[in-house]
């Protein structure tokens, strides 16, 4: 099961607002174990569970003993040791689908803000007016064109126009730096979306 959701991006990430697919499998195990964030347990972990398959059981032996040591101290929720095997439990509790940023125009600025994501998520700006200038309006629309970056115009009477469509992104590979940042993504989540039912790891 999963839900899409928009929250707010947080420190590092200023300005903009995350669309993300909950997978509410992972959050209400999460719920129920009482843990928020997988971020918080002594990292390097992201890289030590990363070696593990999720869900199945790993011989302790196999691991080197720098992820041995992680395992052993790791909480519950994310994996557990039973019969000389590891099994990791946790996974990646959301995907990032869009990224937007909101600007008056089409500032170098807002491209440089959008593209804070690349590595992510797809991206898009909101902007208040496009360049009067038919050869300006062009140029622009296709330096973000270049970047994969979509645009949307927002009309003095709030409703929104799209100019150009976000490019589809799609992960070259599962990183730690990316599931660090879908923690980031869920914490906000938990901050924002759901506060009634925030926990603490």
């Amino acid at each position: 099961m999963t839900d899409t959701v928009e929250v707010p991006s947080w420190s590092g990430y200023d300005g903009a607002a995350l669309t993300l697919t909950i997978d509410h499998t992972e959050h209400q195990r999460r719920q129920q174990a009482g843990m928020r964030l997988v971020i918080g347990h002594g990292f390097g972990g992201l890289d030590h569970l990363m070696a593990l398959p999720a869900g199945l059981p790993v011989p302790l032996d196999t691991l080197d003993k720098h992820q041995r040591a992680y395992v052993r101290r790791a909480p519950a929720a994310i994996c557990t040791i039973h019969d000389g095997n590891v099994t990791r439990h946790a996974v990646r509790p959301c995907r990032i689908d869009l990224a937007t940023v909101h600007y008056d125009a089409l500032y170098k600025m807002a491209l440089n803000s959008a593209s804070r994501f690349a590595p992510m998520c797809a991206r898009q700006v909101v902007v208040k007016r496009l360049p009067k200038s038919p050869f300006d309006r062009i140029d622009k629309i296709s330096e973000f064109d270049f970047y994969g970056i979509g645009i949307v115009l927002e009309n003095p009477d709030g409703s929104l126009e799209t100019v150009l469509e976000p490019r589809p992104w799609r992960a070259m590979r599962h990183t730690p730096a990316a599931w660090y940042f879908a923690e980031q993504a869920y914490g906000s989540y938990l901050d924002h979306a759901h506060t009634p039912e925030r926990t603490t790891a």
